[in-house]
């Protein structure tokens, strides 16, 4: 297909059938200078000049859009194929006017090769690599040099059987004289051999892009003009393989065939990076420092410069890093600068972590947040650094803290669920740890002499007090809706006044200034209208004191105290036995849920023995000590610690010798088997209740559900089962019970179809009325017998649209009067029929009209129904295009047919049968078991003899006997 004297008919259409086209009078019309001008003009001004703009904008399009990351190792390329490609209407023009430019002209003038190469990058940017090697090739091919420009022979290609002697060469020689330069373009084939490189790397053919890349570098004729871009092509080889030290290599001699300076400029950050990476430091700092000459973008400045403090080296680290850490503090105070401290600090920070020194690394990840104003992307790498750092050296508080200001949508995070899921526990984690905190400073306060505790206190309610900016008869009409108050249980008796040199720094002015508005306005909700008191008077409402000191909650009276007079705060202080019982539950409730956080949920297993550990120590008698000492058996089993792991079981058997937590460490074995057990019994007995459900046994169904949910719990229920249990609700009009239903079987496997005609079906639950109400008001026409048009329909409405939507049963539409369909004659012999099986009645003609059959083992109508609905869904998705009308047919106390009607012949019907049996278990019925039901095929003749003798055995032999794939 790649060669000249190739040829494909293609009749064209009948109105052009006598056109003769430019490129069809190539070998025809001779070749003379008017002809040569005039079609090279044509060519290139009205069809490559505009495709080359076009593609121009489509690359600059797709540069434009690329957002660079300059934390990260730089793409090669500043933009990305994928956006590109997403210009596909743009390429496709660019494809269409290439291919016009051709067909429309002479093929013997000098831009026809420069189209081939126009359509070659255009398919390479759609990412279409296969049409990009066939375009490129074919000008490798049909362009190669030729010995007689009059007779066209072609000359050899990678041979040195050539004029230039013993030359062996696979590129065209170019023209190097002057006049040639400026009157002539060079020929493109040398171009598209460099652009087939990059095909090759894009479409991961490295072994190709290799071979191909010595070939060219050995041949003496390929043109010093691309010398540049096959150096590119070999760095992007290299870098498409990780090999970064050669691909800083290629890429140096490459810098040439950057487009721009600024181009240019990324390219040597990106060697600086290369170099960088492979130890090379020297290399790296000079290519660093040629970028930051370069550059017109201040960001990549920057990081320029931070990149190449980092590769400072010396004898003592400690010194290099302050060194380092100077030098960064001092671009930091530089005007310059000014708007990039944040990622200043940002890599200072990061400095700090290469000596290990969290606590300062913290506060510069604080500054850089502090300063950044618009960088959402750096805000967030810096929480996100800061939140990892703080995990890593377990403090849950910052760390926490850091991931609660984290956007988790941000690019930057790579890894959103781990950092959802770690947010998540350490919530948990950090409320148990200040329980433990607050309950702890409050015991200790109360065990205090009387007299020393009397005055504590009294001391930290005038410290509380100074930081409202309250006075002593300000204390009963304290407002507590203060935001500016530090309320905070460790702050109450902390001493900490929290003083700053401006307003809103400091707590004291702050409260001074909240308490002169209340005092002017009064207590106002921040709400709008607030100057009106009427409106005030109707909205503020003043929240009822809290004080849940549960063994499981949080003792937040003290987090957000309601009165901070002496007395207030005195009532916090568990001083009674009854509140210190109390206080004591909260506290061993937060350290076992601690231990079973980090044994369950971060896998820390020191952490967790730690914290089971200091439970057991400090309440020996506690409520959880069973199932903490079997916790602390796990742990130290999983550190690989035997010696503490068997001692920790000897103290179970002491305090527990009836704990079923024994038989999990003896005997793990007989555990699981019991558990296997009794997950067949749930299913077994599940079965039965799917069985007693479909065959339409209602009330013993729920009943014997109820017994075995009191058995299993609900983990073994099947999600069919819940399926057709909220279709018995539905049908009860129990709308709420067949919700709960449905949302239990979603939370089961939300990924299942089962679960997505869940949702469809809660869905129009909660439309139920609304579709009733126009249902009922439904004005349809029905039909008269032997009538084609069934109905006439009201436009539709919204409601309507959305009846449609939801497969709920709708008005049959308009139907057009329908052709007189010839059937062909069938072949019986298509049908490859083994010995014929007793006939029982039943005749063969498979040219007959048929039916699909769906046969219903033992279900109820109710579930039939809904089985009917199902298939009309997915007949009016998948056969759109024929009139398919079910009906349900009674064949005996068992088995009922669901006839499908709209079927010329058993071809037809047997077509049907191939397509929806592959979709009906895991798309149409899901809900229904896969012995409930089963297809077959019958004719109008068999159909009326299955009535009379019901004899479905006999005609399921017959069926096997006399239709292939039944």
């Amino acid at each position: 297909m790649a060669q000249k004297d190739a040829t494909l008919d293609v009749k064209k259409p009948e109105k052009y059938d006598n056109r003769i086209l430019g490129s069809d009078k190539t070998f025809t019309t001779k070749y003379t200078i008017p002809r040569r001008l005039m079609q090279g003009m044509s060519t290139h001004y009205n069809f490559f000049f505009n495709a080359n703009v076009k593609l121009t904008e489509v690359v600059a399009g797709a540069k434009q859009g690329f957002q660079e990351d300059y934390t990260e190792l730089l793409p090669f390329y500043n933009y990305t194929l994928d956006a590109t490609a997403a210009q596909k209407t743009e390429l496709d023009s660019v494809i269409q006017k290439c291919n016009a430019g051709i067909l429309l002209h002479d093929l013997r003038n000098e831009w026809i090769d420069d189209m081939y190469f126009l359509m070659g990058k255009a398919y390479f940017f759609k990412k279409q690599f296969d049409s990009a090697y066939i375009a490129f090739q074919y000008l490798n091919y049909y362009f190669q040099p030729k010995t007689d420009e009059e007779l066209g022979f072609k000359k050899y290609i990678g041979s040195n059987l050539n004029d230039e002697g013993n030359v062996y060469s696979v590129s065209t020689k170019e023209k190097t004289g002057i006049t040639s330069k400026i009157f002539t373009e060079p020929p493109r084939r040398n171009d598209a051999l460099v652009w087939q490189l990059r095909n090759y790397i894009e479409d991961s053919s490295y072994n190709a892009a290799s071979a191909m890349i010595q070939t060219l570098r050995r041949d003496e004729l390929f043109p010093r003009r691309l010398k540049p871009a096959l150096e590119e092509a070999h760095a992007y080889l290299f870098y498409k393989n990780k090999v970064w030290d050669s691909a800083a290599h290629y890429l140096v001699p490459a810098l040439d065939n950057a487009e721009n300076m600024a181009e240019r400029a990324r390219w040597e950050y990106l060697i600086g990076q290369l170099y960088a990476l492979s130890k090379k430091t020297t290399e790296a700092g000079i290519f660093f420092d040629r970028s930051i000459k370069h550059t017109i973008d201040p960001v990549m400045e920057v990081y320029a410069r931070l990149n190449k403090i980092k590769l400072a080296q010396g004898g003592n680290e400690e010194k290099i890093i302050d060194e380092n850490i100077k030098q960064l503090l001092k671009m930091a105070r530089r005007d310059k600068y000014y708007n990039y401290r944040n990622i200043i600090y940002y890599m200072a920070a990061q400095m700090e972590m290469q000596r290990n020194n969290f606590d300062a690394a913290k506060t510069w990840l604080l500054k850089s947040v502090q300063y950044n104003k618009e960088n959402l992307d750096q805000r967030n790498r810096s929480f996100l650094y800061l939140g990892n750092l703080a995990f890593e050296k377990k403090e849950y508080e910052p760390a926490s803290g850091a991931y609660d200001s984290l956007d988790i949508n941000s690019p930057v995070v790579k890894d959103a669920g781990m950092i959802s899921m770690r947010k998540d526990a350490l919530n948990g984690v950090v409320t148990k740890l200040r329980t433990i905190r607050l309950e702890d400073s409050l015991q200790k306060v109360a065990a205090m002499p009387e007299d020393e505790r009397e005055k504590y206190v009294k001391a930290a309610a005038r410290r509380l007090r100074k930081e409202r900016g309250l006075k002593e008869n300000d204390l009963l009409n304290i407002n507590t809706n203060n935001p500016f108050a530090n309320s905070s249980g460790a702050d109450i008796f902390s001493g900490n006044e929290g003083k700053g040199d401006w307003y809103f720094n400091n707590n004291g002015l702050k409260s001074k200034g909240f308490t002169a508005f209340r005092n002017n306005w009064g207590s106002r909700p921040n709400v709008d209208n607030w100057r009106r008191m009427a409106d005030v008077a109707a909205q503020f409402k003043t929240p009822e004191p809290a004080n849940d000191r549960s063994p499981d909650g949080m003792a937040n009276a003290a987090d957000h105290p309601e009165d901070i007079s002496f007395d207030g705060l005195m009532k916090n202080l568990p001083l009674t036995p009854e509140a210190a019982q109390v206080s004591n539950d909260s506290i061993q409730s937060a350290l076992f849920g601690l231990g079973k956080a980090f044994k369950d949920q971060f896998e820390d297993y020191a952490e967790a023995i730690k914290n089971y550990e200091t439970l057991l120590n400090r309440f020996p008698d506690t409520r959880y000590r069973e199932e903490a000492v079997f916790d602390l058996y796990y742990c130290y089993t999983k550190l690989n610690m035997p010696v503490k792991a068997k001692q920790y079981r000897e103290i179970l058997g002491k305090v527990a010798p009836q704990s079923p937590y024994i038989e999990y460490i003896d005997n793990p074995k007989a555990v699981a088997e019991r558990k296997t057990k009794l997950k067949d019994d749930a299913t077994r007995n599940y079965e039965k209740i799917y069985d007693l459900f479909l065959e339409g046994k209602f009330e013993e169904a729920i009943i014997q559900k109820a017994k075995a949910d009191s058995i299993y719990g609900n983990i073994y229920w099947p999600q069919q089962l819940l399926y057709i249990e909220s279709i018995y609700y539905i049908k009860q009009r129990d709308d709420n019970s067949a919700i709960n239903a449905l949302q239990h079987l979603i939370q089961i496997n939300p990924e299942a179809p089962i679960s997505k005609k869940a949702e469809h079906i809660m869905d129009v639950l909660k439309r139920r009325d609304e579709i009733e109400k126009y249902l009922t008001n439904l004005d349809i026409e029905r039909a008269k017998e032997d009538s084609v048009a069934v109905m006439e329909e009201k436009p539709r409405t919204g409601v309507q649209e959305q009846v449609k939507a939801s497969g709920q049963p709708k008005a049959q539409e308009v139907a057009a009067a329908k052709e007189k369909i010839i059937k062909p004659a069938i072949d019986s012999s298509v049908f490859n029929r083994p010995k014929p099986a007793p006939q029982s009645g039943f005749s063969y003609h498979p040219a007959e009209e048929h039916y699909v059959a769906v046969v219903l083992h033992k279900v109820d109508i109710v579930f039939g129904n809904e089985a009917k609905n199902a298939f009309n869904r997915y007949n009016r998705e998948s056969f759109n295009d024929q009139q398919i009308e079910i009906t349900i047919l009674p064949l005996d106390e068992d088995n009922k047919l669901m006839l499908m009607s709209g079927f010329s012949d058993a071809v037809s019907a047997l077509d049907y049968v191939n397509k929806a049996k592959r979709v009906a278990g895991a798309q149409v019925i899901p809900w229904l078991a896969a012995g409930k039901y089963s297809f077959i095929v019958i004719s109008t003749g068999n159909l009326k003899v299955l009535e009379n003798n019901k004899d479905l055995e006999g005609y399921r032999q017959f069926v096997e006997a006399n239709y292939p794939a039944q």
